[in-house]
This record gives C-alpha cells, sequence and structure tokens, in this order.
C-alpha cells in the first residue's frame, strides 16, 4: 500500500514520518529526493539559468536561504524551481512504486502531495496540520527566518481547508510530541488492518 502523507510547512509532517520510520515502515522522502537532485551539476546549472546566478554558496553548493528569498518573493520563480523538480521527484516515486509489492507499507513523504498530484499514486493520503499561529512559530524557530519570510512560504501553499478535502486520514498536531505518537500509532493500526483484510 502507497500512502501519501504531507502537511503544511513546520507542521510536524517529518516528525510523523519518523515515527512512522520507527515502525519499520519504508519512507520515500520528496525532500531527500530533491536534495539529491540539487547536488547535481545539471540542476545546479538549469537552476542558474532559469532563477539566478546568485544562489551558491561559498563551497558552490546551493544556497538554500538564497533561493528560498528568492523564489518565495516571486511566484513566477517558484513555479519555474517546481517545474524542474517535480517532475524528476515523480519519477523517483514511480520506480519505487513500480518495485513494491502490495502487502509493504510504503510512505511516500512529500510536501506538496496535493499541488504536485502524487497524491493520484497513493492508495490513502495523511494530512497532518497544526494552527497557523504555531505553525509560523515553530517555522521562525527552525529555520531562523523572518515572520515575513514565514508568513510567506506558508501562503505560497495550498490551503489547509484544500488540503482537508483531498486528505484520507486527518493528524491535528497542535499538542505535544507523546500525544502526537499516539495518534500516528493509532493511524497505523488502521493502515494494517486494512492490509490484512
Amino acid at each position: 500500500m502507497i500512502v501519501g502523507l504531507t502537511g503544511g510547512i513546520a507542521s510536524g509532517k517529518s516528525t510523523v514520518s519518523n515515527i512512522l520510520k520507527s515502525f519499520g515502515i519504508y519512507i520515500a522522502d520528496a525532500d531527500k529526493i530533491a536534495k539529491d537532485l540539487g547536488n547535481s551539476e545539471d540542476v545546479i546549472k538549469e537552476i542558474q539559468e532559469k532563477i539566478s546566478q546568485d544562489i551558491l554558496d561559498d563551497k558552490n553548493n546551493i544556497d538554500r536561504v538564497k533561493l528560498k528569498n528568492i523564489v518565495f518573493s516571486d511566484k513566477s520563480k517558484l513555479e519555474v524551481l517546481n517545474s524542474i523538480f517535480h517532475p524528476k521527484i515523480k519519477d523517483e516515486l514511480k520506480k519505487i512504486k513500480l518495485n513494491s509489492s502490495k502487502n509493504d507499507i510504503i510512505i511516500f513523504d512529500v510536501p506538496l502531495l496535493f499541488e504536485t498530484d502524487i497524491y493520484k499514486m497513493c492508495d490513502k493520503n495523511i494530512l497532518v496540520y497544526v494552527d497557523e499561529e504555531i505553525q509560523i512559530e515553530r517555522l521562525i524557530l527552525r529555520d531562523e527566518i523572518t515572520r515575513e519570510l514565514a508568513k510567506k512560504i506558508i501562503d505560497s501553499q495550498m490551503s489547509l481547508e484544500e488540503k482537508k478535502l483531498k486528505s484520507d486520514i486527518l493528524i491535528e498536531n497542535n499538542g505535544t510530541i507523546v500525544e502526537l505518537e499516539e495518534k500516528v500509532e493509532i493511524v497505523y493500526k488502521k493502515i494494517l488492518n486494512e492490509i490484512e483484510k
């Protein structure tokens, strides 16, 4: 079974992903795939040609903060960046799906699961969500960015209401890590039951 996992930025999706991983589930992490792709010379060149020459740090790697500031201040550049990465990420996930068996549980951990239509490749889709104020605070703390940039990033994503409508399972994460672990375990058992039917 392929299960899509998503959530707005700083909603706790990665924490949920790690909890599921601790149950022995295979996680296909779109961010990790994107990072690996972003290290390839071809992709760096394409970003420089299409978005900006000024995206590298002093080691000639992509400076993610620089790139974030550029693309979240200009919607057309964000769309270009997505058009570079999304088809490549989709291809990698398709390969994983083709090599899986029916009784496997594989999590497709994808921040833009709905925006990229990757959710259509999944049998079920999980959404992790938090109140926006908590989301902003966590994002500022995690990425050491300004409130203004945090708000821009959140506003650039699909609305929470729209994501909820497309999801099969909702996990609210305004509480503690212990509460989250309990919720994830319940979801995991539900998925196991469905496979065993």
